[in-house]
């Protein structure tokens, strides 16, 4: 039996692709909570275009992120590497950074993203993000991006999951009217 998830935060990332006034998206939650897996059916269901880079195995992508060029010399460099993959400046394209905490200078540059290049669809994840960024002097361009936590699966979508969506109707109606569930 394949179990396909359903999270509640797509609702949220719906929103953030029909906002006009587009920042990039950092998704932080702990390891392991399927922060990778819903932004990649994300990127694979709402856009035309995707490509996915982690930054754990794509290794070149966080060295050019970390050279001490200047922003615009690194974006150039980088719509160059990814030319033959995706038009990045497509409305139907989406760029997703996996494993972000491995690249400060990223996190930094999200800004430039927001503020020269916001055509650009960008969503960005990290396990442990919050805990890393709290702890080492990293620039978080606060008020550029559009911020979410990801939880572990809550209840109601491990009922959703297991095809079993009525139950979750039935126990918003007992809890609305206060009344027992019945056995």
């Amino acid at each position: 039996m394949v179990i396909q998830m359903k999270r509640l935060i797509y609702q949220n990332l719906l929103e953030w692709k029909k906002n006009t006034n587009k920042k990039p998206l950092m998704v932080y939650g702990a390891r392991q909570v399927g922060k990778s897996y819903i932004l990649e059916e994300f990127c694979k269901n709402e856009y035309d275009n995707y490509v996915m880079i982690d930054l754990k195995k794509q290794e070149t992508y966080k060295i050019l992120f970390e050279s001490k060029k200047d922003f615009e010399n690194i974006f150039e460099e980088f719509k160059l590497r990814l030319s033959n993959e995706i038009d990045i400046e497509s409305p139907n394209s989406i760029i997703f950074f996996d494993e972000i905490q491995l690249c400060p200078n990223l996190i930094a540059y999200l800004k430039y993203f927001c503020e020269d290049h916001n055509n650009i669809n960008i969503i960005c994840a990290g396990s442990l993000l919050g805990t890393m960024l709290s702890r080492e002097e990293v620039f978080v361009p606060t008020g550029k991006v559009w911020e979410l936590t990801m939880y572990p699966m809550n209840f109601e979508e491990f009922l959703i999951a297991l095809n079993k969506e009525a139950y979750v109707t039935k126990i918003r109606n007992c809890y609305t009217k206060n009344q027992k569930m019945g056995e």
